[in-house]
């Protein structure tokens, strides 16, 4: 089998280097608790990762129906790790996700962008901008019932080699499946197969970069390239029934692609990807179908947003939950039943404390939150951001088609 090759950045994102290299030396003088910043601102030769398969009778007749949801970036800041922070120094982030357990377990297949690095105590907690977070978030989110994750974000290098490796053995030790980020050329060239009801599953994932900050080896980092990209389609469509992609990309804060994003959603539909996950970008962004060269249609979804966090916008509070089922018949795969339910980031504290109080960080569906728990949110007053009901559904309804937006999700 042929290697695969080093992934190069695009040309257009060296301009990152110089970030990258100040994010370096931050990392490397930065000692216990970071500072808060700016508020928290802002791969048949691979053998198939150990999965538990439930097999379940099919729900309609001639039809086997597998269901997937997917929630966007789980973004941790100091702020959130620390309100997740037991009396005897461990972690334990479940109760951020609490509202929304039912929703995940109750899917066949569960989503979620994991967008720092799980190194633990051994190195270095640390939030926004070079994170590392605690371990204990994999079983956190293993007990929530996910069982995909991404791990190729801008932020994957943030402590180095060592970060991929703990945040592989990290899931790898609960069973979730991950992609993006590599502890070996093994691991490199194994595409994720997965079955679910007796159809195979391949899931692959790609950042548009890592800050700038070049990997030590040429396996460690899944980033886009139009040649590699063609090379794992092709061999995902051979040994899987369904293609799944995490993408990493996008303008952050922006509520539309770019043409980066648009550019690639169109390579994926031509190639027979069937469903594109995005992240990044920390706000939400449209659902589309895109048709491709062979008449085909690509779901593509071009951010979920955060899904936690400790960004202090409202707008970077917004989330999306996405739910759809893969409907198989005798002779084909199809996406049907295509939902997206607005999500919040609720927390409520004292913005002249930050360090010092912990913030009840919570998940919730807007069907789920109230007008008392908007009043309460420590963003109502906090430089000119206040926080309703009304603001998440109008951001909803500005970004998100009718034909998949869902308000009593």
């Amino acid at each position: 089998m042929a290697h695969r090759k080093k992934r190069r950045l695009r040309t257009d994102r060296l301009v990152l280097l110089a970030a990258g290299c100040i994010c370096v030396i931050i990392c490397c003088v930065l000692g216990g608790k970071a500072v808060l910043s700016a508020m928290n601102q802002k791969k048949d030769e691979k053998t198939q990762p150990p999965t538990s398969v439930v097999e379940q009778p099919q729900q309609e007749e001639g039809k086997n129906v597998i269901s997937l949801v997917g929630v966007g970036d789980n973004l941790i800041h100091e702020t959130v790790y620390l309100d997740a922070e037991n009396d005897d120094s461990s972690f334990n982030f479940e109760k951020m996700y609490a509202n929304v357990k039912e929703d995940i377990q109750a899917a066949d297949i569960a989503f979620i962008n994991q967008e720092t690095v799980l190194g633990g105590n051994e190195l270095g907690l640390a939030g926004y901008p070079c994170f590392n977070s605690p371990t204990e978030i994999a079983q956190n989110l293993k007990d929530t019932g996910f069982t995909l994750a991404n791990i190729a974000s801008n932020h994957t290098m943030d402590r180095f080699q060592d970060g991929i490796d703990a945040t592989r053995k990290a899931f790898d030790d609960v069973g979730i499946i991950v992609d993006g980020a590599y502890s070996s050329q093994e691991q490199f060239d194994t595409i994720p197969v997965f079955e679910t009801k007796g159809v195979k599953f391949s899931f692959l994932a790609y950042t548009y970069g890592t800050n700038g900050i070049e990997p030590a080896n040429p396996w460690s980092i899944s980033y886009f390239d139009e040649e590699q990209i063609r090379a794992d389609v092709a061999r995902a469509k051979e040994i899987s029934d369904v293609v799944i992609v995490s993408a990493h990309w996008g303008d952050e804060h922006a509520h539309q692609p770019n043409d980066f994003q648009t550019y690639y959603a169109q390579l994926f539909a031509d190639l027979g990807v069937d469903l594109v996950i995005g992240t990044h970008t920390h706000s939400i962004e449209p659902v589309e179908w895109v048709s491709g060269v062979n008449g085909n249609r690509t779901l593509v979804i071009y951010s979920l947003g955060n899904f936690i966090g400790g960004m202090l916008t409202t707008n970077n509070a917004i989330g999306g939950m996405i739910k759809l089922d893969f409907v198989q018949t005798d002779d084909s795969i199809t996406i049907e039943n295509v939902k997206w339910i607005p999500t919040f980031i609720h927390f409520e504290g004292d913005q002249n404390n930050i360090l010092d109080v912990r913030y009840n960080y919570q998940s919730y569906k807007l069907s789920q939150y109230t007008d008392e728990l908007a009043a309460k949110h420590v963003l109502n007053g906090y430089e000119g951001e206040t926080v309703s009901l009304q603001q998440i559904r109008e951001l909803s309804e500005s970004v998100i088609s009718s034909e998949f937006l869902d308000l009593n999700g």
